[in-house]
Order: C-alpha cells, then structure tokens, then sequence
C-alpha cells in the first residue's frame, strides 16, 4: 500500500446513510411506494447513464448543460449521468411504442445527479420519487395525479395546515400574456411569475425595470396575479380540480395560483407546485405537470403528466414536522457468546448455526455473536449487553 491518506468524507453534495439515516430514507421509500401500488401504478427502472444530448436538447440550458454531469465514453459517445427520469421514461415508452398497453401509471426511485451548488434541501446526488400518466388527455388524469399527491402526503400523517399543493396552467398563462400585450416579452414574464414568491414586490418591480419592461407592463402582471380570472370553458381541467378535490380529498388543501409557472422547457398544461408551510422551511417541496410533446422526441406522440419529489426536500418536511415514526424501537436482541471449553471451535459455530440461530430467528428476535474466544468472558457479556443485547447464551 501506498502512504496516501483520502479524504473520508464523501464527494462535495453526495451523501453517506449511516444505518440511522437509511431507515429514514427506507422509510420515505416504502411509503411512496405503498401509496403508488394501492393506486395502481407500475414500477420501472432505468440505467443511470443516458445519452447526453437528451437533456441538452429539451431540458434547457441550465439544466441541460451547466448543471449536467457527462463525459465522452470510450467509443466517443456522450454520456450524462441522469439529472432527471422524465426524459428516459418518455425514450423508454417510445422503445416499445406499439406493444405497450395505454394508458401507463407507471413510478420509479431513481438515483440522479446535478452539478450545482449544494444548500439546505439540495444536493448534487439525490433521489426522487417520479410518478406518470401516460396517454390520457388534460382532464380527468390532471384531476387524479393532484389526488394522488395528497395522498401521499396523508400517508406520512400530514396535516393541512402543514402544506399546500399549488396549481396552475401554462396555456392560461399563454391566454394572459397575449390579453397584456407582452408576447414580446412572455420570456421575462415567465421568469418575474416564476420568482414571484422569492422577491419583494419593489425588488420585482426593479427587476422588470431593468430587463426593459416598463412599470405599466409591469402592473398589468401585478393585476393578473392579484385577481386571476380562468375560463373553465377551455381549460376544463382547472374545473374539474376546482370542484372535486375538496370533495374527494378535503384533508389536503389545494389552491389555484397564477404564479405557478415550473422552470422545465417541456410543460404545456397544468402546472403544480407543493410548498411547506413550517415557518422554518418555507420553500417548494415538489412540482410537476403536464407534457404533451416530450415523446416527440423520439418520434412519438402520447399526452402525459407526471410529478417527481426529492428525498432530501421531503426529508426536510418529516423532520420539521416531526412526522418520521419511531426508530429506536427495536426487536429483541439476543446475545451468543461461544465458549471454548467442552467443544471445538467447529463444533461450537456448527451448533450455533444449525441449532441456536434458527431458533433466534423463529422468535423473530435479532442476535449478536462474540467471536472473540480467547477475551475474558466478563468482559465479552458486558460488551454484547453495551451493544443491545437483553439476553446473552453462553454456547459450550
């Protein structure tokens, strides 16, 4: 071996799960996962590696290349570690375009990656739940993806006052910013509705001065946001959401907001955000929506929506609510200590593994074994009852 010393902590924005940590992860995952099979969806799975020019082409420029990871294979490819599941679901329903049965509720947990800068609730390796419908039209399947969200957020035991799920429409924002006259402008727009909430009103004021919009144009966006107006003739969808949830689901509260906007390339229809409300992590934990012409890519057309939640963000919303269960809480641990006297050291491991542990487990009890013959056996039973042990055999 070499005289190097590394560094033990992990890469900049990854993170180890120490066995308290992964029962936290396990246990968002296993629930995510409950709700979406009561519901009926299907899980898939994907390599971590796509080809780059995916995201380059319908993700953006920030995502699809400042904050993508990729490299050039060996065969000169261009490779990326996924930043996101969305692209590859749409190429791998394209892959089997004409033999898979429409509609799709399909889910996955991938492991993704984005080069940007690590703070609280996001960091550069990360996990996230990605739940799709695929092949229905705006209208009842919009209605169904917003339900499901809030059971989701039933399941951890979520309150209403605790979050809110936010809805818009990319097509009504279309509608308003022709009304105002500032097609020219729709851009800037986008971006002062998509801040809205992180600026105060004299700092998005300035912020559109600067970019060139004068402060009328400006008010005419402050007028819109303050009092929306929809036509539940053409965007029936809006409807349907407007007036069933509370019925369906009147634990969870869900609000019209003309200021969801979603930073993704590819929506072009409803749009939707949840936010926590616990004072202390006041930020967006999820969103989603709509996206009608992403399997164009591939040559394909089928209408779409779909939602993805990151583990840390939801993560952050457990521990502020205190809604994670019990962890420490555990099983009856049992303590085998092997003692070298009567018996070989092969015979003793024979008994224990053939006799003593399948008895252990039958019990539904965990264990702990001492290998360390040769230590004095006081000091061996102190050790097992240190580490949990609340019965400790001595095996002769």
């Amino acid at each position: 071996m070499s005289g190097q010393i590394f560094e033990s902590k992990p890469y900049k924005g990854t993170r180890d799960f120490y066995p308290e940590d992964l029962k936290k992860r396990s246990y968002i995952f296993n629930t995510w996962k409950k709700v979406l099979l009561e519901n009926s969806y299907s899980e898939y799975d994907s390599s971590i590696l796509e080809n780059a020019e995916l995201y380059i082409a319908k993700s953006g420029d920030e995502l699809g290349s400042k904050q993508l990871y990729s490299f050039e294979d060996k065969g000169e490819r261009k490779v990326a570690l996924r930043p996101e599941m969305t692209p590859s679901l749409a190429r791998i329903v394209a892959n089997k375009f004409g033999e898979l049965k429409f509609p799709l509720r399909w889910f996955s947990i991938p492991n993704c990656f984005r080069y940007e800068k690590p703070q609280r609730g996001r960091t550069r390796e990360f996990w996230q739940l990605n739940l799709d419908l695929i092949g229905l039209e705006a209208g009842a399947s919009d209605l169904e993806m917003l339900i499901i969200l809030g059971k989701i957020f039933l399941s951890f035991g979520a309150k209403k006052e605790m979050y809110s799920i936010r809805y818009g429409h990319r097509g009504l924002i279309d509608e308003q910013v022709k009304i105002m006259g500032l097609e020219n402008q729709s851009k800037l727009v986008y971006e002062i509705l998509d801040n809205w909430k992180k600026m105060r009103a004299s700092d998005r004021l300035a912020f559109a001065k600067e970019e060139g919009m004068s402060e009328d144009q400006y008010l005419l966006i402050q007028n819109y946001v303050d009092n929306p107006t929809v036509d539940f003739e053409k965007f029936p969808e809006l409807a349907l959401i407007k007036n069933l949830t509370a019925k369906i689901l009147p634990e969870v509260d869900y609000l019209f907001d003309p200021t969801i906007v979603r930073g993704l390339a590819y929506y072009t229809g409803l749009v939707f955000e949840a936010f926590d409300n616990n004072p202390e992590n006041n930020r967006a934990l999820f969103g989603g929506g709509r996206y009608d012409n992403l399997m164009e890519l591939f040559g394909k057309h089928s209408p779409a929506v779909g939602a993805a939640i990151g583990d840390l963000p939801w993560h952050e919303f457990l521990e502020g609510w205190n809604l994670y269960p019990d962890f420490s809480a555990q099983r009856d641990k049992v303590g085998i200590m092997p003692i070298l006297e009567n018996a070989t050291q092969e015979e003793i491991l024979e008994k224990i593994y053939t006799q003593i542990i399948p008895d252990i487990q039958a019990k539904n009890q965990d264990f702990e074994i001492d290998y360390d013959f040769a230590r004095n056996p006081n000091k061996r039973y102190e050790s097992l009852k240190k580490r949990g042990c609340g019965e400790v055999m001595e095996v002769k």
